[in-house]
Parts: structure tokens; sequence; C-alpha cells
């Protein structure tokens, strides 16, 4: 039995998949989902010379790390030839095609319109009216149908309901409608969704920030991130909520009313906050299976989930783990810091090491521990907690900031720890 909603994502295999393409595959989605609908996966590869299978297979196992399933496909427009044939004789049997060659001699199957204006239904839009269609290609000079007659075709045949898909394609709406009603057809229902618009207020492409879901993968976003910002692209909740922690509380706050027509502007740096708070919101065995193939093995051992859980606060994008884990880990060279720290640093930092020769913080916990002792000695003895942590904190990692001070006791261990400090309290002795 046929659904009542039948949407379809329809990607070409003749690139990466962008954001716009991966934006239109989730409110498709979304849409089938909310009415108990289907979503159909076609790949319109009718394009000899620049589709590819390489590219077909990364666009799946993008939408697969996108969380993006389908309910049917893919199906191949390459491998429906039988289908179109078949629509091109009821067209033929009507006097609606005809053939003839273009300047170059490549001889092609136009389509001559009944009618050159009229409107559909656009359900953002309300009616499109459209006018002056001229004739146009129905099947190509290599015997493929074009992209306007392959799409109608199948959607006839594939019995889709509802197509939504960037606004970039009234003007192909125009001809597919006129098709639609040539064939003795109803068409579906359309949506056509804003633009999405770089920084610079024009439609959103290489030129000016756009970026394949690829790109995004290899730069350590989350796919519930990324999935989570295309849906804030042309759409808005109810009740203003924004943040949305994966697909599936996604789908069920998702309402088609909200949809919009106006085009919405891509923000890069909105997108990595909303990165960086899924990330914060990760469970730390979660985001160390997620950095591990980007740290290759070179978490501290034994320590690994408290050197996670320490980056985690200032991780925007799963790439900066190596980084922020060489600001805890890295080598300090003591001298290119000791001149611009306080004369009584050499006693504050003699007193945490013989702290150190009597116990170990080894956990977190234990760490916290330490560092209120610490914090309690300096404030018994007038020395302010700024001369206590910042020296403490440029004797263990070189840097004026960083993760809460414990985390650097807990991750370093003890020992370590103990190595950095006295090496820093030897540099200021020897000024």
């Amino acid at each position: 039995m046929t659904a009542e909603v039948r949407t379809r994502f329809a990607p070409s295999p003749t690139g990466m998949l962008h954001l716009g393409s991966a934006r239109t595959a989730l409110f498709n989605y979304l849409f089938a989902w909310h009415y108990g609908g289907e979503v159909i996966l076609r790949v319109e590869d009718t394009d000899r010379a620049r589709s590819t299978p390489e590219f077909e297979q990364v666009q799946l196992e993008d939408l697969a790390w996108l969380g993006i399933t389908f309910d049917e496909g893919p199906y191949r427009q390459s491998e429906r030839g039988e289908l179109y044939a078949k629509a091109i004789e009821d067209l033929a049997a009507k006097d609606l095609v005809y053939e003839t060659a273009d300047e170059d001699g490549r001889r092609a199957l136009y389509f001559r319109p009944p009618e050159r204006q009229g409107s559909f239904r656009d359900g953002l839009r309300g009616d499109v009216q459209f006018s002056r269609v001229d004739d146009f290609v129905v099947r190509k000079s290599d015997g493929t149908p074009s992209y306007n007659f392959a799409a109608v075709v199948d959607d006839v045949d594939m019995v889709i309901t509802h197509v939504i898909r960037g606004e970039e394609h009234l003007s192909n709406t125009a001809r597919q409608t006129l098709l639609y009603r040539a064939l003795g057809e109803k068409e579906p229902v359309f949506l056509h969704l804003g633009l999405i618009l770089g920084q610079d207020g024009k439609k959103l492409s290489k030129r000016n920030g756009d970026a394949s879901v690829v790109d995004y993968r290899w730069q350590g976003y989350l796919p519930e991130a990324l999935i989570n910002y295309l849906a804030l692209l042309g759409w808005n909740h109810p009740e203003g909520l924004e943040d949305f922690r994966d697909l599936a509380e996604l789908s069920r706050e998702w309402d088609p009313s909200r949809l919009g027509a106006s085009p919405a502007a891509f923000d890069p740096d909105r997108l990595v906050s909303i990165n960086a708070r899924h990330i914060r919101r990760l469970p730390t065995d979660e985001l160390r299976r997620r950095t591990e193939p980007i740290l290759d093995g070179t978490l501290p051992a034994g320590r690994e989930p408290v050197a996670v859980e320490a980056m985690q606060e200032e991780m925007h994008v799963l790439s900066d783990a190596p980084r922020l884990l060489m600001e805890l880990v890295g080598s300090v060279d003591p001298d290119a810091f000791v001149k611009e720290l306080p004369g009584s640093s050499a006693e504050v930092l003699g007193h945490v090491v013989g702290e150190l020769d009597q116990r170990a913080p080894e956990s977190l916990e234990d760490a916290r521990n330490f560092v209120t002792e610490m914090r309690a000695w300096a404030k018994e003895n007038g020395v302010k907690s700024r001369d206590l942590l910042h020296p403490l904190r440029l004797a263990l990692t070189g840097r004026n900031r960083g993760p809460e001070m414990a985390y650097l006791f807990a991750v370093l261990g003890p020992d370590e720890a103990r190595v950095r400090i006295e090496r820093a309290r030897e540099a200021i002795l020897k000024i």
C-alpha cells in the first residue's frame, strides 16, 4: 500500500553533497516523517560526462553519516530507459515532440507545450504564475532524457506526492508542470525552499563559504550539529527552540507549517557555536570514541577519560583535539615565561612540590581536593590566588589559560606535574 505522502530526494552524482542539497534531503526526510509517509532516494545520473559511481558513493556515505535514511532506493535514472521511452511514445502520439538539430548539428528531441503559460500551486508561495515557456529538450543528442523530463516521468511512476527543493528550481517547475499535464497526470505539491545566502548576501556557493558535507566531516563537525543547523535554514520552531540533541528529537519537534520561503543566511560562526554545544553535551566516553581516530593514540595512557574531559569545554570541532591535547601535555620551556613571574613564585612552587612529595593525587577528585588545600594554604599565608594559580599553570602547561587547574594535575599525573613544577622553580632561582 502506497503511503499518502511520498517525497523524494534526487541528488546528481556529478560532485560532492553540499549544504543546499543536504538541507533538501533533511527537509524531505522530516516532512515524510511528520506525516508518516515515505521518502524515496533517486539518483539522477543521466549526465554521462560528469556522473561517476565515486561521487554517488560519497554522497550516499554523507547521507548515512547525517543519519538521513530512505524507505526506497536508490533508484538510478541510468537504469530506467524503457520507462522514459514509453513516455516519449505517449507524447509523440499526441504530436507534442519533434526532433531537430542545434547549431552544432546535434539532434535532440524537443517538447512542444500545448500551452505556454499557466500556474502551479506552491505550498510555501501560493499560486505561482508562469508564461512564455519555449520548446525544450526532453531527449538529448546522446539519447539520454533531459533532467526535466526524467524527473516528471519518475515522479509519476514513483507516485511522488510532494516535491521539496530549492527555489532555484522554480523555472524548472514551470516546464515540469506542463509535462505532467501533457502526460495526463496531476502534478505533486511543490514546496520551494528559500535560497541559502552567503555572508555577502549572494547565493551560497564555493566562492562565498559553501563546503561539502565531506569537508565538514573532516573538519570535525558532528553530524547531529550539522543537522541541527541545517534545520534552522528556512525553518523555525514555534517556541523558538534552536538546540536539538539529535535527528530523532528534531523529528519529534519539527512542524512543516513553520517552513518559510524567505532566504536564509549561512553563518559559519553560528554553526561552530552549535557544534561546540553538541560536543559539550556528549558523554565523555562518546567524545573519546569520536576523537581517538583524530588523536591517533596520543591520549596519555591510563588517563584517557580525564584528558578528553579536560579538552571538552574548549573544543569547538573535533579537529581541535590534537591542539588542545598538546596544550595539556606538550613539553614546557620555563625560560619562555619565568621572567614574568613574581619573585614569590619560587616559594609557592616549592610548597606545591613539597606537598606532591607527600601525596599523589591521581584522580580528578583527588586533584580537586589537592588544589583546594593549596588555595587554603595560600590564603593562610597571604598569597593571592593569582600568585598561586598563575605560576602553577605556567609551570604545568606554559600557557596563561586553559581548563580547570585540577584537570592539569589529573591529566599529567603527580610525577610529571612535580617534575614540571620543580623545573620552573629552578629556573626562577637562576634569575
